[in-house]
Order: structure tokens, then C-alpha cells, then sequence
């Protein structure tokens, strides 16, 4: 810049403080007390908005920004854990705001744009929202660690027959729905002691002695002293009672660049969900078949000795 068109240029920004900056003369020209002060001041906006202008352009890349979550009690024994640890290993500079809420409560504010993010339980409103499946999990029976039943790795639905059992209130809609019809498609009839509508209220109650319960397996191994967790068989029951499922949900027109970065690592969890799936379908094949080779009646005549076939 020429000396006329930068004299022009503090002259305006004096103008604009109200302070001289230089003190001038015919023959030189001397920074001011004010000026002196202002040299680091200016400088230090200058680099904020060189750094604003990077933070920007990485907001928008969505490596930058904030997430607002909505989750159950139950996702925060392990899937909300893993997902976000794995995102933020990917990009730390995202920050998370976590609520704990109800199911119908999560939706209400994704719909409002309160939530980014809702992880919740099927069904999913297709008209509203977009989602995936990024956990399948199964039922286990909560049993007080000294019970007879914790001594197993399993746990029949007959053994809650006539058992004191805490059950899951209507609050807690997709358990209690689910809780339901196990108990009546087996026609086991408990004896229902207390409601409650929160994990950690139910394995309180376990823990404390009052009856047994039915939970998400994945629970399992998160600090639950005093209560053991065996998975639940029910051989008469229509084998999707017995697979719980979250899904992650938002938005159709949430197109932040941040979120969607989200649910790119989200759906990495949605294939090993799938291929969990699979890999249990399979193997219940291959038991089913093992079993029909023993059992089945044999076709094959005793060798003869001395004959080779």
C-alpha cells in the first residue's frame, strides 16, 4: 500500500477510536502511549479472525460443531458409549449434548429441532424421520447374585412362573409391549410385585431382593454388584420377542454437515449389527441341522465285518 492510501487508512481508524495513533510532524512520524497499546490489541484480532475463518470452514466440513443426542436409560450402559467414543476419536473438535429421555419425548423435540439425534426403540415414523438399526440385543433374566438361577448361563421363561417378578410399566412402552406378549405366547403368569418404568430403578429392586426381571442383555457388566444377568430362552415364543432393538433416528431434513458425519460412524455399527444378526442366524442353522442329524432316524444298514463301503 502507497503512504497516501495508508495515511488515509489510520487517519480513519483515529477517526474511528477517537485516539491519535502517531504523533506527526513535517519530518517524522511517532507511535502514541495509545498507539503502543493498540499494536498487540490489533494484532490479536487479527489472528482471531484468521482462526475464525479456519473454524469456519471446518464447521462446515463438519469437524467442528455441536450434537444434541437424545437417549434411553438403556443406551447409556453401552451403545451410546461406543458410538460416541468412536466418533470422537474421529473427530475430537465436535462437542456432544447428551438428554436422557422417554421415547416419545425424544421424538416430540427431534421434531422441533431441539435434538439432533434420538436413539430410541422401533417403530420409527417413516413420514417423519430417517433411521437405522445400530444395536440388537437380547433379553436376560435379572436374578439377586445368590439365587439358585444364578449359578447357569441361562434362564427358561418357565422359571418366572409364579416367581416374584418387577415388571416394566406402560411408561416404558416398547418394553412392557414386548414383556407382554413373551408372558403370553408362553403362558407364564408371574407374580408382578412393583412397576417401574427405569433400568436402574428394576435392577434396584432385583438387587434389593424383591423379584426377579427382565432387562437388555447388553446391561450386562456395567456395575451391576449384587445382581447377575442370564439370557432369557423361550423356545415357544416367536423368536423376535426375544431381540431387542435401538435404533438411531433424526431428522429427513437435518443436512448439517456434522450430523451427517455422525451418521456415516453410526452406520458402520448398523453393518456390525447386521452381521451380528446373520452370524446368530447362521449358527441357529447349523444347531437345528445338528440336531435333525441326531435325532432323525437313520437310513443306513450296520456294515457287515470284513465289508467295505
Amino acid at each position: 500500500m502507497t503512504q497516501p492510501p495508508l495515511s488515509r487508512q489510520i487517519a480513519m481508524l483515529e477517526e474511528r477510536l477517537g485516539v491519535r495513533l502517531f504523533d506527526r510532524d513535517r519530518r517524522s512520524v511517532r507511535i502514541t502511549p495509545a498507539g503502543r497499546f493498540f499494536v498487540p490489541e490489533a494484532r490479536e484480532i487479527l489472528r482471531r479472525a484468521e482462526d475464525s475463518a479456519a473454524e469456519t470452514r471446518l464447521a462446515a466440513a463438519g469437524v467442528l460443531g455441536t450434537i444434541a443426542i437424545g437417549f434411553t436409560a438403556t443406551a447409556s450402559y453401552d451403545l451410546l458409549p461406543r458410538l460416541v467414543g468412536l466418533h470422537h476419536a474421529r473427530y475430537p473438535g465436535v462437542g456432544f449434548v447428551f438428554k436422557e429421555l422417554l421415547i416419545e419425548e425424544q421424538l416430540r423435540l427431534l421434531g422441533t429441532g431441539s435434538l439432533d439425534i434420538a436413539i430410541v426403540r422401533p417403530p420409527v415414523d417413516a413420514q417423519r424421520f430417517d433411521g437405522i438399526t445400530v444395536m440388537r440385543d437380547h433379553w436376560s433374566v435379572a436374578v439377586p447374585a445368590s439365587h439358585a438361577l444364578a449359578r447357569g448361563k441361562t434362564i427358561a421363561i418357565r422359571h418366572l412362573h409364579d416367581a416374584p417378578y418387577i415388571a416394566w410399566s406402560p411408561i416404558s412402552k416398547y418394553f412392557h409391549v414386548i414383556q407382554e406378549r413373551l408372558f403370553e405366547e408362553s403362558g407364564v403368569v408371574p407374580r408382578r410385585v412393583v412397576s417401574m418404568p427405569q433400568p436402574p430403578a428394576i435392577l434396584a429392586m432385583v438387587r434389593a431382593g424383591l423379584g426377579l426381571a427382565l432387562v437388555p442383555g447388553g446391561m450386562a457388566g456395567h456395575g451391576l454388584a449384587g445382581v447377575a444377568l442370564r439370557r432369557l430362552t423361550a423356545p415357544a415364543v416367536d423368536p423376535a420377542l426375544l431381540c431387542l432393538e435401538s435404533v438411531l433416528t433424526w431428522r429427513r431434513d437435518n443436512q448439517e454437515a456434522a450430523v451427517q458425519r455422525f451418521l456415516a460412524t453410526a452406520r458402520e455399527l448398523e453393518v456390525g449389527a447386521a452381521e451380528s444378526r446373520r452370524g446368530a442366524q447362521v449358527k441357529s442353522a447349523v444347531r437345528s441341522r445338528q440336531r435333525a442329524i441326531s435325532t432323525g432316524p437313520s437310513t443306513s444298514k450296520p456294515l457287515r465285518p470284513g465289508r467295505a463301503r
